[in-house]
């Protein structure tokens, strides 16, 4: 096993990993990053259409006491509050910092911000670079990590067990798929950063590497998730044409939606928001009107934006082409639109600096949990990433400053993880391939663990989940023996840490016996009061759930929050508690 020595060890190479990965460089310690693929290429980031911020941009009376009520409120009050103070008071300083960095948003004829209204937001305060925030912040995050001689970037690294010695962090054990090697990182601090679970569900907009290793490498160690049934399937993902399905439409923000009977079905559900309402309402309802049998031709609903202004299209010009280079002028068409699994609000739970229950342990963007609540507002991931992103490595940094160096420790838990993937590598042929399990995990939780959920359905999901890892696991065939390149092997483990997510998602799931936020249960149709978090603690293999109250440090639902999954007016009416 080939071993190295860092102060901060950071697991994926999003928009939240590298920021992480500058701001620990800058206290002077040495850094190494580990990703699945490519560093900062591999990342949800890439993706985001926008950035949600207030700031001297902001229109006349918008503001971070207006963005956390939107985002408290969005969230179900599920969200740890002070985590969202700190995320809209911190994000303004984020972006300025980004824009001396090169980055360059969207600007009108007066030079001006070009500033998105979306769905649960007062005011428009999303701001885009001509649809492609994403990728451009993380051109220019990864441009700064490689100014700094401090960052070591190690691709084609799959992270298979983080290692603790005394309850505290000590490193993490990885495949080195390019070199063939199975490594071992020494470090007293470690950053999570490895995104969303997307690749649970057979449709999703997020990238290949969205498995879930982060909260499986976790919640093995023993950290606190926390709500983890709370999974946002983005209302509008193509599903035709095949090759752009589960492709997410950022422009539905401004569009009308309606059933193959031509009706704009919004009405009968948020009447008075229509397609503004937040995602999680508009995905049930476009979900509802395909399984009562009023969908297309394809699975889905129609989505309309043929008669918005042509300028409007300039801040969505990525999707609009590729959706045109495939046939489809959304100028002049309708587009046929499912829900797609796309944003997780749960994850591993983090303070304000981004640590975690487990010492030397942080975690920063969509893998950790508490910040967006029940349902995320648009434009609050990427705002999300930059400041707990940079929280995180600057926390990880001082942390691993503090902590003694003691040389070779978790020998024997090194000695057992290579001995355990090179025999992996060696099983041979099998009856079932790592892809076959991953579409019957798939399966089973679009069934089962979806946008509508029952006790039953969870119960049979959970059993099919046990008979995946008890009798499908073990027939699966690997194509070794060589770890060299062993694509077979990185895609048995990742099932691994897919099924380990999905008992975290569905007991969490149990436990929430009411319908708040993302999660909607048809047995339980209404909110409870008061809101309480959902812990899962991974014990011996089996997660213990606990409730706790959210940290309600500023807002509080009203007494008649929570009729039914829809809006009834009542949901929306707050009282305000002085923190401070």
């Amino acid at each position: 096993m080939k071993k190295y020595e860092t102060d901060v060890l950071i697991i994926g190479t999003g928009g939240a990993g590298l920021y992480a990965a500058i701001r620990a460089a800058e206290e002077g310690v040495r850094v190494l990053v580990w990703d699945k693929g490519l560093v900062g290429r591999g990342g949800s980031t890439v993706g985001g259409a926008g950035v949600s911020a207030v700031g001297p941009w902001s229109r006349p009376g918008d503001g971070s006491d207006v963005q956390f009520r939107d985002t408290v409120t969005g969230g179900a009050y599920l969200n740890d509050q002070p985590l969202v103070r700190t995320l809209v008071e911190e994000a303004q300083e984020r972006i300025t910092e980004l824009e001396g960095w090169g980055l360059k948003f969207d600007r009108d004829p007066d030079g001006g911000y070009v500033l998105d209204q979306a769905g649960g937001h007062s005011f428009p305060r999303v701001m885009a670079i001509s649809d492609r925030v994403g990728l451009q912040m993380v051109k220019v995050l990864r441009n700064q990590a490689r100014k700094r001689e401090n960052i070591h970037r190690h691709p084609d690294v799959m992270a298979y067990q983080l290692l603790l010695e005394d309850g505290a962090m000590v490193g993490g054990i990885g495949l080195d798929v390019g070199a063939g090697e199975v490594i071992r990182v020494d470090a007293p601090a470690v950053v999570l950063a490895t995104g969303g679970i997307g690749q649970l569900y057979p449709t999703t907009s997020n990238p290949i590497q969205s498995t879930g290793d982060g909260l499986a490498l976790a919640s093995r160690v023993g950290a606190r998730m926390l709500n983890m049934e709370q999974v946002q399937f983005y209302p509008s993902g193509l599903v035709h044409p095949s090759s752009l399905k589960g492709f997410i439409l950022g422009i539905q923000e401004y569009s009308s939606l309606y059933n193959r009977e031509n009706e704009r079905f919004m009405r009968r559900y948020e009447p008075e928001l229509l397609e503004h309402t937040t995602r999680d309402k508009l995905a049930r309802a476009i979900y509802t009107e395909i399984l009562e049998g009023r969908g297309t031709e394809h699975g889905g609903v129609y989505l309309d934006v043929t008669t918005i202004p042509e300028e409007t299209f300039h801040s969505f010009q990525h999707e609009y082409e590729v959706a045109k280079d495939r046939g489809f002028d959304m100028q002049k068409v309708r587009v046929e639109v499912a829900p797609a699994a796309h944003y997780y609000m749960g994850g591993i739970a983090i303070e304000s600096d981004g640590c975690t229950s487990v010492p030397g342990l942080f975690a920063a963007g969509e893998v950790s949990g508490g910040v967006q609540g029940g349902n995320r507002l648009s434009g609050n991931s990427l705002a999300g990433i930059l400041v707990f992103g940079a929280r995180a490595g600057t926390s990880a940094a001082r942390y691993a400053q503090e902590q003694p160096r003691i040389p070779d420790v978790a020998q024997e838990a090194g000695k057992q993880a290579e001995e355990r993937l090179h025999h992996l590598a060696q099983r041979g042929e099998g009856e079932l391939t790592p892809a076959q399990g991953k579409d019957r995990l798939r399966a089973v939780m679009w069934e089962g663990v979806g946008l509508i959920r029952t006790e039953e359905g969870l119960r049979s999901a959970q059993e099919e989940i046990d008979s995946l890892r008890e009798e499908i696991l073990p027939r699966i065939s690997l194509h070794g023996p060589s770890l060299l390149q062993n694509q077979s092997l990185v895609a048995y483990l990742e099932l691994e840490n897919m099924l380990t997510a999905a008992d975290l998602i569905i007991q969490s799931a149990l436990a929430r016996r009411e319908s708040r936020g993302a999660h909607y249960r048809e047995d339980f149709p209404h909110e409870e009061n008061p809101p309480l978090c959902v812990e899962a603690v991974l014990e011996g293999g089996t997660p213990t759930i606990s409730k706790r109250s959210p940290q309600l440090t500023e807002l509080s639902p009203s007494p008649n929050v929570g009729r039914n999954g829809f809006s009834t007016g009542g949901s929306e009416r707050l009282h305000e508690e002085v923190a401070q």
